[in-house]
């Protein structure tokens, strides 16, 4: 009987056209969220200098601070750990692709034999040969399964890329906010290291004065408790510089203490000469790359039902070998044979019992799972912008308010020494003023302290520019598209 037999060229037109078609699954399509053209609150104006560029770390007046963002950059931890999973995820993409491609298989295989005789003479025969084959196989994807499944590997790996920068963007911030903290309790216990000397001579002159006669033993130990009770606020002032240091040292990626000699060197409030430009709430979509990289993960939700969807259809798959081989070495004659070999298979499952279906629905819910996860991160991101505005227009009423408290207070205070030493007025005129001074003072360092750290909230909450993103990637050498 004769068998009919496609040719090789014949097969491999019919696989590319197969491979050719559309594939299955939906296509991705960007979300359209109905966002508010505008944040509720109105956009301060924070620095005088335009936004010319979104690292506005960069432009610190803190030769300090400026060595530590560097040295976060360089040694961080986790942006370690980030970098480590960008490459861990490029290595799946890459493993994906190859497994979609073509296996190209090879052996080598020798033999080698002797026959003796049993006759008389014994003769004996040495029979030796080798052989050499190629083995190919190549599954088409006519469905786009294979295709599906590169997108999702892709998405997953730009995913990464994206996340790296929002360790990047809350690494720096935590720095920053680190750094102001320890700035701030440093002012703090200057003031009340000033307040305490202050207390001091106030206890001084009340000494003196009740060794005259002019003020009551009462008044004296009074004096004396305002000095203790200072006192004992400055050794927690001590621990949260402390702890502010050991932080600032965790997060530039070195050991608890390492910076301490040169932080503890008392130094103003840092200052920065740009601010990121705020615009819209729509601008997060691209500017923060926590929204971004929940997108992509939207991205590879979405890919990932068609690479289910595809495994309920036959799979074509392309097998074909090429082998050599040469036997006779000892025996006379040489044989060489050479044997090509090409073949077609259809695969298909007739019944599963339903767990493909399964498994597309749970993908369909994982992508509804993703979207809801990328509205999440989206609102969450505008609300944060949103906070930090009211948070830094708060804080800059507070201080303004406090300033002026502060002024009021020492007014009254050397009005009510003066009285007292004048004879005009009681001590406890003196002891209330003195302490509602040195409370104000502190009320207006941690205001200036909170100002500060609400600010930086709030360029950390606009997040990078996607200029950043790309000029990181193109560092890397890693290829960024757009969802």
């Amino acid at each position: 009987m004769q068998v009919k037999r496609l040719s090789a060229l014949s097969c491999a037109v019919m696989l590319i056209g197969l491979a050719g078609c559309q594939s299955v699954g939906p296509d991705y399509a960007a979300p359209k969220f109905d966002l508010i053209a505008a944040y509720t609150p109105e956009i301060p104006v924070i620095a005088n200098n335009p936004a010319d560029q979104a690292r506005w770390w960069e432009t610190t007046t803190d030769p300090v601070l400026d060595a530590l963002i560097k040295e976060g950059i360089t040694n961080n931890i986790d942006l370690k750990i980030a970098i480590s999973r960008i490459r861990a995820a490029a290595a799946t993409a890459r493993g994906v692709r190859g497994e979609n491609g073509l296996e190209v298989g090879a052996s080598v295989d020798g033999s080698a034999e002797r026959r003796t005789s049993s006759r008389v003479d014994g003769n004996r025969v040495d029979d030796l040969g080798y052989g050499a084959g190629i083995d190919l196989s190549w599954t088409a994807d006519v469905w786009g399964g294979e295709a599906r499944e590169e997108q999702a590997a892709e998405a997953d790996y730009l995913e990464q890329v994206y996340l790296r920068e929002d360790v990047y963007r809350v690494m720096i911030g935590d720095i920053i906010r680190n750094y102001i903290e320890l700035r701030g309790s440093q002012k703090r216990q200057e003031l009340l290291r000033s307040s305490l000397d202050l207390q001091r001579q106030t206890s001084n002159i009340v000494q003196v004065r009740q060794q005259t006669g002019l003020a009551s033993e009462l008044d004296l130990s009074r004096a004396r408790a305002e000095v203790s009770d200072i006192e004992s606020s400055l050794p927690a002032l001590q621990t949260d510089i402390d702890r502010s240091i050991n932080a600032i040292s965790i997060l530039v990626g070195a050991q608890p203490g390492t910076h301490r000699d040169v932080l503890l060197d008392v130094s103003p409030l840092p200052e920065f000469q740009s601010a990121p430009p705020i615009g819209i709430p729509a601008d997060l979509l691209r500017r923060r790359p926590d929204v971004r990289a929940a997108e992509l993960a939207l991205i590879s939700a979405t890919a990932q039902i068609g690479v289910e969807t595809a495994t309920l259809y036959p799979e074509l798959s392309l097998d074909g070998s090429l082998a050599f081989g040469v036997t006779g070495y000892g025996t006379g004659p040489i044989i060489r044979t050479a044997m090509a070999a090409i073949g077609a298979l259809i695969d298909a499952t007739l019944y599963d019992g339903g767990l493909r279906r399964s498994n597309i629905t749970v993908a369909e819910e994982e992508a509804e799972q993703a979207f809801l996860t990328y509205r999440k991160t989206l609102l969450a991101a505008i609300e944060e912008v949103e906070s930090a505005i009211y948070g830094y227009v708060g804080a800059v009423q507070q201080r303004d308010s406090l300033i002026a408290s502060v002024r009021y207070h020492s007014d009254a205070f050397e009005q009510s020494r003066v009285r007292y030493v004048q004879g005009l007025s009681n001590f406890l005129d003196v002891l209330d003023s003195q302490r509602s001074l040195t409370t104000s003072q502190q009320s207006l360092a941690d205001a200036e302290t909170d100002l500060e750290l609400e600010t930086i909230n709030l360029y950390s909450a606009v997040g990078l520019s996607v200029e950043d993103v790309e000029r990181y990637a193109d560092q890397e050498g890693i290829a960024l598209v757009n969802g």
